[in-house]
């Protein structure tokens, strides 16, 4: 028995930061030989990076519809609960550190030789009841915990420092920085023909994002320094109104054709990144999908949750170029100069 579970029902980008760790452990146990668990957004992803791990998709939810979110969440996981109850691995590890007691049952229903999990971020929340929870948790299934690390505590993003303390653990070994960092591949070619930058505008947060007009200011400002072309702006399937609003202000004033693609699927959406000779975003999925398949980017940085997501990078390709006054609120743009945007562009638009 040597597989290995991976918990990760998490966001988007997030899963996206994990890639580095999940191809370490898959060189590690055998790529066939990982159960992945995440949202079932993410079931397309997993099936095009990962083509020989097991998925098992846990449909959790955020929002309260009818129900109580625990209960609802409670009856929409009983049968993936049941296959991870007859799930026997060697080594079980969460990669998501924000456990809700859902979570820790799940989590913990695989019966595993060695539990890994990063320290519950909810437990400084003032609830001494799941501090108690977590507790027993922890000592009943004998988890081995790793301290998530603190600001100040390390040179990459905090999530890829606690990835890299978690496989340093697991493998018993120093771990590298570099063995984690995330990693995309296109999977199909882009159904985008022909050369295009692509532009993903919109975040999963307004104080993360900076007006159209800002956006279309940027780009005629490039088109006179030559640098522009037919322009793809994509986004996620609820975003779909908004990028046509955008688009249609844009093509008023742009040479070039603009058009708006939402990606069916999640590998879609990252084929349609990596065909771009160019990406335009703000820290979102995009952001972090472009990074890992190394694409020239440009991320405008609002510095929202600055050091514990972003900055990173996997080469001089990508610049996340940081707002002089970060966190400021929805105008945190405005302390970007044109000129350090037209800069950091033409330093990623000439790197090979």
């Amino acid at each position: 028995m040597a597989r290995c579970f991976i918990f990760k029902p998490d966001g988007i980008g997030d899963f996206f930061l994990s890639t580095g760790f999940i191809r370490l452990m898959a060189a590690e146990f055998g790529e066939e030989e990982l159960v992945i668990s995440v949202l079932p957004p993410l079931e397309d992803v997993i099936r095009g990076q990962f083509p020989s791990a097991s998925v098992i998709v846990l449909p959790l939810r955020k929002k309260r519809i009818v129900l109580n979110v625990f209960v609802a969440n409670t009856l929409r996981c009983f049968l993936p609960w049941i296959g991870l109850l007859f799930l026997r691995v060697e080594v079980a590890v969460s990669l998501r550190n924000m456990r809700d007691y859902l979570q820790n049952v799940l989590f913990h229903s695989v019966r595993a030789r060695r539990r890994f999990v990063a320290a519950n971020g909810l437990l400084g929340n003032g609830k001494a009841v799941r501090r108690v929870t977590e507790k027993a948790f922890v000592s009943l299934f004998r988890d081995d915990v790793t301290a998530y690390p603190e600001s100040g505590e390390c040179t990459i993003p905090l999530e890829l420092e606690s990835h890299r303390r978690l496989a340093s653990r697991i493998l018993n070994r120093e771990v590298s920085a570099g063995e984690v960092r995330p990693v995309l591949r296109a999977v199909g070619e882009s159904p985008i023909a022909g050369e295009y930058s692509l532009c993903a505008p919109y975040s999963s947060g307004n104080d993360k994002d900076i007006p159209d007009g800002r956006w279309i200011s940027l780009f005629l400002l490039l088109e006179k320094e030559g640098r522009m072309g037919p322009l793809v702006l994509t986004g996620s399937a609820d975003q779909a109104a908004r990028l046509g609003r955008f688009a249609d202000a844009l093509s008023k004033v742009f040479p070039h054709p603009v058009t708006v693609a939402t990606a069916q699927g999640l590998q879609g959406f990252v084929d349609v990144i990596a065909g771009a000779s160019m990406i335009y975003t703000v820290d979102t999925a995009a952001a972090h999908a472009a990074t890992a398949l190394d694409c020239r980017t440009l991320v405008l940085f609002s510095g929202l949750h600055l050091g514990m997501f972003a900055p990173w990078t996997r080469s001089d390709r990508q610049c996340w170029l940081l707002a002089g006054r970060p966190d400021s609120g929805p105008a945190w743009h405005e302390s970007l100069s044109d000129t350090q945007i037209l800069e950091a562009c033409r330093r990623i638009r000439d790197t090979f």
